[in-house]
């Protein structure tokens, strides 16, 4: 089991004990802010989608038809060929 699966597993033990965060993480010896950390993570991830995919908004754009932008959640944009469907999926990937 990774830690994300880990963290997650004590995430949802957390919402059902009926604790606080700080009495939740010091009964499993868990440091309170790295507990809240992941809590924050998690459950932002989920709102989001299970994918960790972020909705995709089109707009008005000077951009050719034929050119995409990829804008990842830190700001850095890349501007690519939309024809190149592997190359796309390649950029999501990365991130």
């Amino acid at each position: 089991m990774n830690l994300q699966e880990e963290m997650s597993s004590l995430v949802e033990e957390y919402k059902s004990s009926g604790l606080t965060q700080k009495s939740f993480s010091e009964q499993k010896g868990i440091g309170f802010h790295k507990f809240n950390y992941w809590y924050r993570k998690l459950r932002d991830e989920q709102s989001r989608g299970a994918t960790g995919f972020m909705p995709v908004r089109t707009q008005g754009s000077s951009l050719p038809a034929e050119t995409v932008e990829v804008v990842y959640p830190n700001g850095v944009k890349l501007r690519v060929p939309g024809g190149d469907l592997s190359l796309l999926s390649n950029l999501i990937k990365l991130y």
